[in-house]
C-alpha cells in the first residue's frame, strides 16, 4: 500500500461548500499563486432532544434508513436549561447533513434540534477558527486532500495580509431595467474589453475565453444577479453554448430565488442570487450595505461574522450578527436552538408598561442656536450590552452577582460571560481603534478608505445586536434583553443630562445617545473635555465629542409650528463639515434637484464664519431659492435630477388607493416588467391624466410635461426649511420665489429685523 506523501504550505482560504461527491471542498489560493481544490473529511453532527420514546423512535427510523450515520447518547450543554441529555446523530457527508435531518424532522416534529441547519461554511471557520481570506498554513496530502488548517491571521487585526486576488469587473453600458444592454464593459487586470450583445452565442464564446484564461477569483458585476447572469443562462438554454462560470466544473452555480421581507419597518426586496463555486460573485446592486462599506466593508464582515463573502455581501448585518452569535455558541460547545426557545417571563401588567419603552428623546428647543455641542455615547447599545453582561441566558437570573436593571427591577447574572457581551467586546474595542484613527486624519488615501470601511461596518454589527436581541428569529435573543438594554439607556443619557446641567450648560435636546449643549462663551473643543470626563464617571461608558456646531438650527413640525420634531436639524461645525438630518435632503424620495438646491443654501449659510451675521445672508439664499425657482419653470433643469425614487410598500393588486408610486409601477407593468412590494420606482410627476410617468417610459423619448408646480412646491418646502428658523413664514415666502410680493422683501427683514424670532439674536447692522 502506497504512502500518501503530505506536504504544508501558506495561503488564503478562498471559498468552502459541500459536495455530494468529495464531501467539503475547499479552495486555496497559495502564495505561489497556484489555486488548490481540496476535499476534506468534514462529518456534520446534530442533535435531538425529547421524550425516550420519541428519541428510541428516531433512532429506529435512522438506522434503518441511514446506515452510514453513526447514533450516540450524549449529554451536552444548552443555553437555558444547562447539561442535556440529547441523540447525536454523525452525518459523514455534509451535503447528504440536510437531507437528513429534514426527513427526520418531517417524521418527528416534536422533538428538540440543536446544531441542525448550520450552514457548512460558518460550521467550518468556527471549528478551525478561521475566516474567508485568512491566510493560513495548511497541510495537504498528494490527493489534494486538506488534513490540516491553521489560521496565521488575527481577525481582530485592524490590518491584515491581503491576498492577490483577481477581480473581474462585468458591467452593461445601461440599467437593464430600462433598457437591453446594447454592450458589456468588461475590465481585468490592466485589460479593459467590450464584448457586444448582439451575437448572444459570441458573447458566451468571448465570455468563456475570458473567465477561463485570467481565472478570476472575484467576478463583480452590476446587475449580475438581477438580469447579467440569468441572461447568459437563459442564452446559453436556446444555443446550446455551455456557460458555467463557476472555477468548480463539476457543478453548477447555486441559483436562489428573488424574495421580499420587512427590516426595522421597511418592505425590501431582494433580486435573485447566482452564487459561484470556487470564486466570489458580488453585485453592489443586490446588496443591503455595499453602498455604505464597500468591497471593504463587504470583506471586513465577513471576517468577523465567519459569513462566505457572496453570502454576507447579499445579507443584512442582522444576517452576520446572528452568525457571531451562532459561532461564539459552537466555540464554547454549546448547543445552538432550531428554534427562538426562550420566552418570555411572566409579568404583571404594571411591570409589562414600565418595561416596554425605547430610549429617551427629550424635545428639542426649536431655532437657531450658537455654539452647540453633539456629544455622543460611543456605540451605546453594544457597550451597555457588554458592561452589564446582558444577553438572553444572563437576563433574569440571579447570581452571586447580579446587576438590577433601575426602572424596572430585573436582574443579570454576572458570575459567567453571556454570549452577547462575548461577541460584542472586541467588536468595540476593535472599531474604537479604526475610529480613533478615522479621526486623527493622518492617514495615506488608501489607509483611511480601510479605517472608515472598518468603522462602518463594525458600527453596523453593534447597531443590529440591539434590535435583534428582540427579534423573534434570533435563535440566542429575547425581549427580555431588549427590554432591559432600554431601562439601563433610558438611564445613563438621564445621568448624563445630570452632569451637564450640574455643570451649567443647557441641554438642548436628547435623542436616545446624543445630546446637544452649550454653555455661553464655549466653542472650543477643550472647553468640553471635562464634560465628557465627568458623563464617563457617571455612566461608566465612553462618551465622544462629535463636534462643535458654529449653529444648528432644530425645526418645528410642518403640522403646527409650535412643536419640535426629534432628530430633525441642520448645522455647521466649527471645523466646516455641515450635517443634516430629517431634512428634505436627506430624504431618498426627495428630487435630487431639490435635494441640490437646498443642500447647496445650507453650504452658503456655513461659509459664513459670524454667527451674528446670518441674518444677512437672507438676501442672498433667497435670490438664490428664487434663481432655482425660474430655472425649473423654464425648463433649464435636467429632467434626471426630477426623478423620484419610490419604494413600493406593498404588491400592486394591495393597494386600495394607488399612490403616485403605485400608479407608475403600473405602468412598468404593461411594459412586462415585474415590480412588487420592496423594490424601488423611479418616475416623474407629470402634467396629465396620471400625473405620474415612470422613468423608464421616460427613456424611451415619451413625450412629457414635467408638473413644475408640484416641484415648485417641493422646491418651496425645502426652502422653508432652511428659512424658517429666521422667522420667515412659508406664504412670504412663496411670494418671495414668485416675485409677488411687493410690500416686503428680504432686505427689509434684514434691516429691520421681525421680533420674536426663535432664539436668535445679533448685532444691528451698519
Amino acid at each position: 500500500m502506497a504512502i500518501s506523501k503530505t506536504r504544508e504550505t501558506t495561503g488564503w482560504l478562498l471559498d468552502i461548500y459541500a459536495d455530494p461527491r468529495d464531501g467539503a471542498v475547499v479552495w486555496f489560493i497559495e502564495q505561489s499563486g497556484a489555486r488548490l481544490r481540496l476535499t476534506h473529511q468534514f462529518p456534520i453532527t446534530f442533535y435531538a432532544a425529547g421524550s425516550s420514546e420519541q428519541l428510541r423512535a428516531a433512532w429506529k427510523y435512522l438506522r434503518r434508513s441511514w446506515p452510514a450515520v453513526q447514533l450516540g447518547k450524549e449529554v451536552q450543554k444548552e443555553l437555558f436549561d444547562g447539561l442535556t441529555d440529547v441523540l447525536a446523530i454523525k452525518v459523514p457527508n455534509p451535503a447528504v447533513q440536510p437531507r437528513v435531518f429534514h426527513k427526520l424532522h418531517d417524521l418527528f416534529p416534536e422533538l428538540e434540534y440543536y446544531n441542525a441547519n448550520l450552514s457548512l461554511p460558518l460550521l467550518f471557520h468556527s471549528l478551525h477558527d478561521v475566516y474567508p481570506l485568512a491566510l493560513c498554513k495548511i497541510i495537504v496530502d498528494s490527493s489534494h486532500h486538506l488534513l490540516h488548517i491553521q489560521s496565521l491571521d488575527n481577525r481582530w487585526e485592524l490590518k491584515a495580509s491581503a491576498p492577490p486576488l483577481r477581480i473581474l469587473h462585468i458591467r452593461p453600458d445601461t440599467n437593464p431595467s430600462h433598457a437591453i444592454p446594447t454592450q458589456l464593459e468588461l475590465k481585468h487586470a490592466d485589460l479593459e474589453q467590450i464584448l457586444f450583445t448582439s451575437d448572444p452565442a459570441g458573447l458566451l464564446r468571448q465570455l468563456n475565453t475570458i473567465i477561463e484564461e485570467y481565472d478570476p477569483d472575484l467576478i463583480a458585476t452590476l446587475y449580475g444577479d438581477k438580469w447579467l447572469f440569468p441572461h447568459l443562462f437563459e442564452i446559453s438554454k436556446q444555443t446550446g453554448v455551455p456557460f458555467n462560470p463557476n472555477r468548480d466544473k463539476h457543478r453548477v452555480p447555486i441559483r436562489v430565488k428573488e424574495n421580499t421581507f420587512s427590516s426595522y419597518g421597511r418592505v425590501v426586496h431582494r433580486d435573485s442570487q447566482t452564487l459561484l463555486l470556487g470564486r466570489i460573485h458580488i453585485d453592489p446592486r443586490n446588496s443591503m450595505a455595499f453602498e455604505d462599506t464597500g468591497l471593504i466593508g463587504t470583506l471586513e464582515q465577513s471576517k468577523i461574522t465567519g459569513l462566505p463573502i457572496q453570502n454576507m455581501s447579499r445579507r443584512s448585518p442582522g444576517g452576520g450578527f446572528t452568525a457571531m452569535q451562532v459561532r461564539e455558541a459552537l466555540r464554547n460547545n454549546v448547543l445552538v436552538p432550531l428554534n427562538k426557545k426562550q420566552r418570555e417571563r411572566y409579568q404583571s401588567a404594571y411591570s409589562m408598561v414600565r418595561a416596554d419603552n425605547g430610549g429617551i428623546i427629550f424635545q428639542p428647543i426649536i431655532g437657531l442656536h450658537r455654539d452647540v455641542a453633539e456629544i455622543d455615547f460611543f456605540s451605546m447599545y453594544p457597550s451597555l450590552m457588554a458592561r452589564w453582561n446582558v444577553s438572553a441566558e444572563t437576563v433574569g437570573v440571579v447570581g452571586e452577582e447580579t446587576y438590577i436593571v433601575p426602572g424596572i427591577d430585573r436582574p443579570i447574572n454576572q458570575d459567567r460571560r453571556g454570549v452577547v457581551p462575548a461577541i460584542l467586546q472586541p467588536v468595540l474595542e476593535k472599531r474604537r481603534i479604526a475610529k480613533q484613527k478615522v479621526r486623527g486624519g493622518k492617514l495615506e488615501p488608501e489607509e483611511q478608505e480601510l479605517m472608515e470601511s472598518v468603522n462602518a461596518s463594525l458600527k453596523w454589527l453593534g447597531w443590529v445586536s440591539y434590535g435583534y436581541q428582540g427579534f423573534s428569529g434570533n435563535r440566542i435573543g429575547s425581549i427580555e434583553a431588549h427590554e432591559s438594554i432600554n431601562a439601563i439607556s433610558r438611564e445613563l443619557i438621564l445621568r448624563a443630562k445630570e452632569a451637564a446641567e450640574d455643570m451649567d450648560f443647557e441641554v438642548l435636546h436628547m435623542y436616545v445617545d446624543s445630546l446637544f449643549v452649550a454653555q455661553p462663551g464655549k466653542h472650543l473643543v477643550e472647553e468640553f473635555e471635562p464634560l465628557i470626563q465627568e458623563m464617563q464617571r457617571r455612566t461608566e461608558l465612553k462618551l465622544d465629542l462629535e463636534g462643535v456646531f458654529r449653529w444648528l438650527a432644530f425645526l418645528p413640525s410642518k403640522q403646527d409650528e409650535r412643536l419640535p420634531v426629534p432628530n430633525c436639524y441642520f448645522g455647521a461645525f466649527y471645523d466646516g463639515r455641515v450635517k443634516c438630518r430629517g431634512i428634505m435632503a436627506r430624504r431618498s424620495d426627495t428630487p435630487l434637484f431639490v435635494q441640490e438646491v437646498q443642500l447647496r443654501a445650507i453650504e452658503m449659510m456655513a461659509r459664513t464664519k459670524d454667527f451674528d451675521k446670518l441674518p444677512t445672508l437672507l438676501p442672498k439664499l433667497v435670490s438664490y431659492f428664487r434663481h432655482e425657482f425660474v430655472r425649473l419653470h423654464e425648463g433649464e433643469v435636467e429632467k434626471s435630477k426630477l426623478v423620484i425614487a419610490q419604494n413600493l410598500s406593498k404588491n400592486l393588486d394591495d393597494y386600495k388607493v394607488h399612490s403616485a408610486g403605485a400608479r407608475a409601477a403600473l405602468q412598468l407593468k404593461k411594459l412586462g416588467k415585474s415590480v412588487g412590494a420592496g423594490q424601488v420606482v423611479r418616475y416623474l410627476r407629470t402634467r396629465g391624466e396620471f400625473n405620474v410617468l415612470a422613468w423608464d417610459l421616460a427613456l424611451t423619448g415619451q413625450t412629457f410635461l414635467p408638473d413644475h408646480d408640484w416641484y415648485a412646491d417641493s422646491l418651496l418646502r425645502a426652502a422653508h426649511e432652511v428659512l424658517q428658523s429666521f422667522g420667515i413664514e412659508k406664504e412670504i415666502l412663496r411670494d418671495w420665489l414668485a416675485g409677488h410680493s411687493t410690500y416686503y422683501q428680504p432686505e427689509d427683514y434684514v434691516a429691520a429685523p421681525k421680533s420674536g424670532l426663535p432664539l436668535l439674536s445679533y448685532s444691528p447692522l451698519d
